[in-house]
């Protein structure tokens, strides 16, 4: 019996249901900023489809790696006596589904479990006397509720077939698949779907297509192809083929590559002379054919016929499922036509990034506050919290051990429990560190009005958003025979507009002395506990040396010097090149800072704030 195929219209609906036909060759999805509600009705829909009985699970951001792995089931194994292991969250979803809200937040043993379970449908656990293993294949469901510079990890991501935004269109046809008269059916189209997959085959031509289309789009990633091919199967299945069609492939396209595109493909090459010549020609032979014909000629000698040219079968099959030279520029269209309304600002923004070296706003431990980050060893002194329930876990499996070997010397009664110095476990957390981006501006010659409005109106719409952030911003003005902190690191915008009104301007440019300042004010801004940025903003053209006498050549030692210096310390920054068209010496300074150089001879504040901006997000996502 064929499917219906009155399929819902929108992507993020109809992954719901390929989520539900193959749930464990999929992945599962990555919901981008859902209502909670949303959220809600997306993953009980995937669980209805699902076969009888197929669990679901949601977990905290702050979940630790034994509750997901398992481990020692600590009340049992104190009333017992002997060690019992308990399963943990991936283990009991074994079939189901795991619901992540807050998915950015998770710590690194957190993706690190939920990765093997995706990559290899089973867990190993091997920790506090216990070895074992568990199937566990699970759909991952990830919510994205990330503010400002927080990104859920590429590897995550990466593991993940779907990425679904659960606007308006999306949400109303999942409540219409929710709906009682339509729920019996889609239940059934799914679990018959869901027995024909295994029978779908794809043609090699649909895969090279989506290899193709892969490559003009900048998919890099091995496991998007196949994601891909098994959503084109998936899809076959709903509509009750046996075979992968060119919708199945647009479909696939549609869904899986166009949220991973990190670039456009490149416009169609300009047509050949020859080609337009035939294009010209074709009008012509059309009138000519319309033209009366001649009379027939005379009879002459008959030639023997030519084999008559091969016809496929009356009963060959459809069309579609034969790729053709244009299903390749087909499926780039439907992933065009899919791809979200901000790629184009994405995309412009990560083509202007290059490396910068070190990290922007990156984790640190803490023993007294932040996010909870599980537990370790170690003592409860100063300030550190006992975690009573892993350090009784820790204990637990050695209470028979210690009970028989301190039962020969006690009179009395013998503990319950017998906790040791070597089980205490500590609370730990870890605090994200505020950022301080510091404008080191050059203030030389006759444009230095210019270039300070500049950094003038990115301060200030950086201020603007420190409210929100716990970043704070500085100003560094270079001219003359030296510098001068114009603004040290601050959040207070009134106080930051005040001293940005009136900044002086004219004078050499001492370059070296620049870089020597901002690594000093960047090393004094790590010790307070910030991560630095530095933004230099100067042409290159370093007039004055170190001590202080004029001359290029020196001075561009110098520069060269202090920026190698400046490296040393990995300090993430970015130089902003300011000469018309570009100077070769700034270059070369940026390489020796190991800065990401941009050259911006026209930048205005909106422009300049927002290149800051990107370089902060980049460098934060990079290190987590």
């Amino acid at each position: 019996m064929s499917a219906r195929t009155d399929l819902p219209v929108s992507l993020g609906a109809l992954s719901a249901l390929l989520l539900a036909v193959d749930s464990r060759g999929l992945g599962g999805a990555l919901l981008d900023h859902p209502v909670h509600e949303h959220a809600r009705l997306y993953s009980s829909l995937v669980r209805a489809w699902l076969p009888r009985g197929a669990p679901l699970r949601r977990v905290p951001s702050s979940v630790t790696a034994d509750r997901l792995y398992g481990g020692v089931d600590l009340a049992s194994t104190l009333a017992l006596g002997r060690l019992v292991a308990e399963k943990g969250v991936l283990a009991a979803a074994d079939g189901g589904i795991v619901v992540v809200p807050m998915a950015e937040r998770l710590a690194v043993s957190a993706r690190t479990a939920l990765g093997e379970a995706l990559d290899h449908g089973e867990i190993t656990v091997q920790r506090d006397g216990i070895a074992d293993r568990h199937a566990s294949r699970v759909c991952v469901l990830l919510l994205d509720e990330s503010v400002d510079d927080e990104l859920v990890h590429p590897a995550l991501k990466d593991r993940l077939a779907f990425t679904v935004r659960v606007d308006g269109r999306v949400s109303e046809e999942l409540e219409w698949m929710a709906d009682e008269s339509e729920a019996h059916h889609f239940e059934t189209v799914v679990r018959d779907a869901r027995h024909r997959l295994a029978q779908v085959s794809v043609d090699e031509q649909w895969a090279e297509a989506l290899c193709q289309t892969a490559d003009a789009f900048g998919v890099d990633s091995v496991r998007a192809m196949l994601f891909a091919l098994r959503c084109a199967r998936a899809h076959a299945a709903l509509q009750g083929r046996l075979m992968v069609t060119e919708e199945d492939a647009e479909k696939a396209a549609a869904l899986v590559l166009a949220p991973r595109a990190t670039r456009l493909p490149p416009p169609p090459p300009p047509p050949d002379d020859d080609e337009v010549n035939e294009q010209d020609q074709q009008p012509q032979d059309q009138a000519e054919q319309n033209e009366p014909e001649p009379p027939p000629p005379p009879p002459q000698m008959e030639q023997p016929p030519e084999p008559p040219e091969s016809e496929p079968p009356a009963d060959s099959d459809d069309d579609s499922t034969q790729p053709t030279p244009d299903s390749g520029e087909l499926l780039r269209e439907a992933v065009q036509a899919a791809l979200p309304p901000n790629l184009l600002a994405q995309l412009v923004q990560h083509s202007s990034a290059g490396s910068m070296q070190g990290r922007v706003g990156e984790e640190t431990p803490n023993l007294l506050r932040g996010r909870p980050r599980g537990a370790r060893s170690g003592s409860p002194r100063g300030g550190a919290r006992l975690h009573l329930l892993e350090t009784l876990r820790a204990a637990a499996p050695w209470q028979r051990v210690r009970g028989q070997a301190a039962a020969p010397a006690l009179a009395g009664p013998r503990p319950r429990v017998t906790v040791r110095r070597e089980d205490f476990r500590v609370r730990r957390f870890v605090e994200k560190t505020g950022t301080t981006v510091l404008f080191v501006v050059d203030a030389s010659g006759s444009s230095a009005l210019y270039r300070l409005a500049e950094a003038k109106g990115a301060v200030e719409l950086l201020l603007a958003e420190t409210y929100a952030r716990r970043d704070r911003v500085s100003l560094i003005a270079f001219r003359g025979q030296g510098t001068e902190v114009l603004l040290p690191p601050t959040r207070a915008l009134a106080r930051a507009k005040k001293v940005l009104a009136a900044l002086p301007g004219g004078g050499g440019t001492p370059l070296a002395h620049a870089i020597d300042a901002a690594v000093e004010q960047a090393i004094a801004t790590r010790r307070g506990g910030s991560a630095p940025m530095v933004v230099m903003m100067t042409d290159g053209r370093a007039n004055i040396a170190r001590d202080g006498s004029p001359g290029r050549k020196q001075a561009e030692q110098d520069a060269l010097a202090a920026g190698a210096r400046f490296a040393s310390q990995h300090i993430p920054a970015m130089f902003v090149d300011t000469s018309p068209r570009g100077e070769m010496v700034a270059r070369r300074i940026a390489e020796a800072m190991k800065a990401r150089y941009i050259l911006l001879p026209a930048a205005d504040a909106k422009a300049l704030g927002g290149l800051v901006k990107t370089a902060l997000q980049m460098a934060d996502g990079g290190s987590a």
